[in-house]
């Protein structure tokens, strides 16, 4: 009874084997798989040392230059929360400057008021805001003495985007807000706090973090989906007792642990090439590239079981891949999606882990999200696969 009980995991097991000995004999999959994406790093690499971007950093200037052209543009868009911390009260009439500053950026933002700096950080972190202002206590009583005074301004270290537009409006509505009360000083000082963001230039990290999240779950689907369709030897196979599932299943293990060693090459040339300090562990990082290589893998299957050509695999991968780079949320906010697509929970666990610090117990949705859909996807794949009479 036992020998029969272990008979499908040792039919996995062998099919694993397999698959690694097919995938080690073709050497341009091997290019492809580790050759390709450390090339991506190595001209990223060239990029930034032979140019100034490398060091491109955040950091936002405390000044109050003019920033009245970017009111117009950011009116409806940019998100803004504030803490009101002062107790103060003194200046001449009735009106609260706290909040006669606070209203003025109402005009310009979608304003929501926070009742302590702790909500203001979490809802920068869930990216429900983009900006938090903490006005501190004894706001009114030293703009009534006339001494300055200063606010925080905390923002997202990696909204590169959307910092400029943050600082327009900072700046226009603590300007409007002066010309209303006829001061003509820098009365007040916004001092640009910088969240989430590692040692290194802009470039280096977030563009940097997306080539190897990218790389490591497309390089993998990619191969992934030539592993069934026109898999001869997986003709005969199917002739024994061994089960579509498990033929699914053994091929996602393969391609993982093959994920699993280009996640390490990609995340020790992404760390030593650029001199990174990251505020996570690296054996955390291998941990969130391996899980993006799981989805890649069991994207790459299901893309190879509904093919019955090599060709159409190709032709859905090509689609996979643009649909992917468009909908990856890198470069375009795509709302509910950015919660839902695995590549888009592989990037924002990589920047909650090595940016925000948080551990991967504190990100576990999104350890689950990825989970859930590989499952998905693996079951879809025995499905359709089930279904087929042939392999093409």
């Amino acid at each position: 009874m036992a020998e029969v009980l272990t008979k499908p995991s040792r039919r996995i097991r062998n099919m694993v084997m397999k698959e690694l000995r097919l995938i080690v004999k073709d050497k341009v999959a091997l290019l492809l798989i580790f050759m390709l994406p450390a090339a991506l790093i190595g001209m990223l690499w060239y990029v930034t040392e032979s140019s100034s971007l490398g060091g491109m950093s955040l950091g936002g200037s405390t000044g109050m230059g003019g920033g009245g052209d970017n009111v117009t543009t950011t009116e409806s868009s940019v998100k803004l929360g504030i803490v009101d911390l002062d107790s103060t009260s003194g200046y001449y009439g009735a009106e609260d400057l706290s909040e006669n500053l606070t209203a003025f950026y109402e005009e310009m933002a979608n304003v929501t008021i926070y009742n302590s700096t702790a909500d203001a950080y979490r809802a920068l972190y869930e990216q429900l805001i983009d900006a938090y202002i903490v006005i501190p206590d004894g706001f009114e009583a030293n703009l009534t003495d006339n001494f300055p005074t200063y606010i925080e301004v905390h923002y997202d270290g990696n909204n590169l985007l959307g910092s400029a537009s943050i600082q327009g409006i900072i700046q226009a509505g603590t300007i409007f807000f002066r010309v209303s009360k006829l001061w003509i000083r820098s009365e007040i000082f916004p001092s640009m706090v910088i969240e989430f963001t590692p040692e290194g230039g802009y470039l280096v990290t977030v563009f940097g973090g997306f080539i190897v999240i990218f790389s490591s779950y497309l390089g993998i689907a990619m191969t992934s989906a030539q592993s069934i369709v026109g898999d001869t030897p997986l003709r005969r196979m199917l002739l024994t007792p061994t089960s579509r599932l498990e033929v699914v299943v053994a091929k996602v293990i393969g391609y993982v642990i093959i994920g699993f060693f280009q996640s390490l090459l990609l995340v020790t040339l992404w760390v030593l090439a650029f001199n990174l300090t990251l505020n996570t562990s690296f054996i955390s990082l291998v941990i969130i590239m391996s899980l993006s290589s799981l989805t890649g893998s069991a994207t790459g299957i299901l893309i190879s079981s509904v093919a019955n050509t090599r060709l159409q695999a190709n032709q859905m991968f090509l689609f996979v891949l643009f649909g992917t780079l468009i909908l990856s949320g890198f470069f375009l906010n795509v709302g509910v999606l950015d919660r839902i697509l695995p590549m888009n929970q592989g990037l924002n666990l990589l920047i909650d882990t090595a940016f925000k610090g948080l551990s991967i117990l504190e990100v576990i949705d999104r350890v689950l999200i990825l989970f859930g859909f590989s499952a998905v996807a693996i079951l879809a794949a025995t499905f359709i696969f089930s279904r087929k009479p042939t392999l093409g």
